[in-house]
C-alpha cells in the first residue's frame, strides 16, 4: 500500500507498508503528478512501515516513475527499519537527480528537518 499526502513546510508525505502492487503505483502516479503540476520542486518524506517490497510489474512501474518524475523532485528522505532499505537508497543515489539520504525508523523528525534545510 502506498499513500501521498502533503505536510506542513511543504514536504510531501509519501506512506509505503505490505508489498506494492501495480495499482498502488497507478494511484501514486496519478496523485503525484497532481502535486507536482502545482508545487515543483518538490520535497518528499518517504515512510517505509513494514516495507515488503514490490511485485514485478509494480517495481517496473516504480523504475519508470523515477525516470519521469526525478526533476520533480529536489530532497528526498527515506526514513525504514531495516538495512537492505539504507543499502537501495545508497544504490540509487548515482543514478538520481534529487539529493537523498536515508534515516532510521526513530529519526522522522530528523529527516524533516533534514528536508527543510
Amino acid at each position: 500500500m502506498i499513500s501521498i499526502d502533503q505536510i506542513p513546510s511543504g514536504i510531501v508525505l509519501v506512506r509505503v507498508s505490505d508489498k506494492l502492487t501495480a495499482c498502488d503505483m497507478k494511484e501514486f502516479v496519478a496523485e503525484f503528478q497532481r502535486i507536482a503540476d502545482t508545487n515543483e520542486p518538490l520535497r518528499l518524506l518517504i515512510e517505509l512501515d513494514d516495507f515488503r517490497g514490490w511485485e514485478l510489474k509494480a517495481f517496473w512501474e516504480d523504475l519508470k516513475f523515477d525516470v519521469k518524475h526525478q526533476s520533480s523532485m529536489d530532497r528526498v528522505a527515506i526514513v525504514g527499519d531495516h538495512a537492505w532499505q539504507s543499502w537501495g537508497v545508497e544504490l540509487t543515489k548515482p543514478f538520481f537527480r534529487a539529493n537523498m539520504r536515508f534515516f532510521d525508523g526513530g529519526e522522522v523528525v530528523e529527516a524533516q528537518s533534514w528536508l527543510i534545510s
